[in-house]
């Protein structure tokens, strides 16, 4: 009898914990934030949180910045030309969002573009609910230490485009974009300067000389070919 007691007891006992660790892990869904991409929003694409491509005044961007919580105020950084004019300004993003860094890129004191590193903050599905499906694609090879992998731009007609990195195997003919498949960067740009901005690493980040893709209608999820695009 007492044996069974304990049996009983330990059983009991292991479907507590058991019980403890679905729910911790349910709260830490819960508490954990989502990219800034889709959340957050004060304004439609190819706005970010009220920065608007076409935008003047680098300098009330900065203050902009420098009042969101999730923006590290120490790490704000300008990049300036020549003739001193600011061409950029970037920032680390810090707890609650879960991106890693952002830029905001100017000519002639306008915003040009504006760019979050999401780094898999988000996937295809989410990105998708938040903007709706891309009508074309550019997919260019690119080089790690022991492997290769395909980055794929999807460009959104309300001025927005967003890649992914998905790595392959020598031989491999194709890759596959799922719903699940990880974000790593997505970019607002005015579509007026689409034909400039092509020109510059800001849509696409690799020199326009050594790019290897074109531009293609987006087929939906499913197999996007290695070469050949």
């Amino acid at each position: 009898m007492a044996k069974k007691s304990f049996f009983l007891t330990f059983a009991a006992l292991l479907a507590f914990i058991l019980l403890a660790l679905i729910a911790i892990d349910g709260i830490t869904d819960l508490l954990e934030n989502p990219s800034t991409v889709i959340s957050g929003a004060k304004c439609e694409p190819p706005c970010w949180r009220g920065i608007t491509p076409g935008q003047e005044d680098p300098y009330h961007i900065f203050e902009m910045l420098s009042g969101m919580n999730d923006v590290n105020m120490n790490s704000i950084a300008f990049q300036s030309d020549k003739d001193d004019r600011i061409e950029s300004i970037y920032w680390a993003f810090q707890r609650p969002a879960p991106d890693g860094t952002g830029t905001v890129y100017f000519a002639e004191e306008r915003v040009t573009a504006i760019s979050i590193l999401t780094i898999n903050a988000l996937n295809l599905g989410e990105l998708f609910e938040r903007l709706g499906e891309p009508d074309h694609y550019w997919a260019e090879v690119g080089q790690r230490e022991y492997n290769e992998y395909l980055r794929v731009y999807l460009f959104f007609p309300q001025g927005c485009v967003a890649d992914v990195l998905i790595d392959f195997e020598s031989g491999d003919e194709q890759v596959t974009l799922k719903q699940s498949t990880p974000v790593f960067r997505v970019t607002y740009y005015d579509p007026a300067r689409y034909d400039s901005l092509l020109e510059t690493r800001i849509l696409i980040d690799k020199v326009p000389n050594a790019r290897t893709g074109r531009l293609t209608p987006w087929p939906g999820y499913g197999a996007i070919p290695i070469k050949g695009n």
